[in-house]
């Protein structure tokens, strides 16, 4: 029979992970960057430990948990796919607009920079709060919906999408003064 071991057991859990952790991070790179395979195999062993609170068997712990990075690093690839797709679609709504409507070199050119600029932002906003700016913002998603889908008030939507728009706005502030001044 094996042996069960209580979640709680700090030592035993520390003892496991630094035994697991190495070999899931070098597994989860098969499918992400390094950074995002760590984070990956940190979430999934906090995950594992919420979800675990009882004991769990030493032995096949293993098999179990490289799965759970494996699903985690589809689930991550899948999310960063439909963010790439809704940023190419509002690039490509946006500049071909621009384009229509502004013919010179240099304002395509700053409308580019411009367009970077916000996108990059938006990338570096935290990741809850970049998950409520796009469905508000690119995919025109009402505040009652997003609270609804999210399980969270419509004040903590509004509240988090006022917070985007103050760091991409406090960010991009400088940039934009100096794109202006240079063209």
């Amino acid at each position: 029979m094996r042996e069960m071991i209580p979640c709680g057991n700090k030592k035993q859990l520390k003892k496991i992970y630094l035994q697991q952790a190495p070999r899931l991070i070098v597994f989860a790179r098969k499918f992400v960057d390094y950074y995002t395979a760590e984070d990956i195999v940190h979430d999934v062993f906090l995950k594992f430990c919420r979800e675990n609170p009882d004991k769990f068997d030493e032995n096949g712990i293993a098999p179990y948990l490289f799965r759970l990075v494996k699903n985690a690093c589809f689930d991550h690839l899948k999310h960063h796919k439909v963010e790439e797709s809704y940023v190419a679609k509002a690039w490509t709504e946006l500049k071909m607009e621009e384009i229509m409507r502004h013919d010179s070199y240099e304002r395509n050119l700053l409308y580019n920079e411009r367009i970077n600029a916000v996108h990059d932002e938006i990338k570096k906003l935290p990741p809850r709060c970049r998950e409520i700016f796009t469905k508000a913002y690119l995919e025109g998603e009402k505040h009652t919906n997003i609270a609804e889908e999210l399980k969270i008030s419509v004040r903590t939507v509004e509240t988090q999408v006022y917070k985007a728009l103050k760091i991409i706005r406090d960010n991009l502030t400088l940039f934009l003064f100096i794109l202006f001044l240079l063209f």
